[in-house]
């Protein structure tokens, strides 16, 4: 019992992590575009103003920092 206790433990621990990479993975999905015109549309959604480009994908907010702050609101 006692062995299933702490691999149970470490099954919620593992689960917690995962859950916290995956808010952070759905934020960077939802905020990223092909298209500079779907960028500043969702720019103007957030409420944040400007664009930027990272790699070859497009993202609204001036920067990818107040990007993150928009989406948790």
């Amino acid at each position: 019992m006692h062995i299933f206790l702490r691999n149970f433990k470490f099954f919620i621990f593992l689960f917690s992590l995962s859950l916290n990479f995956n808010s952070y993975s759905h934020a960077h999905m939802r905020g990223t575009f092909l298209s500079e015109e779907d960028a500043e549309n969702r720019s103007l959604e957030l409420g944040c103003e400007g664009i930027h480009k990272n790699q070859d994908k497009w993202m609204p907010c001036k920067n990818e920092k107040e990007l993150h702050i928009y989406l948790r609101k």
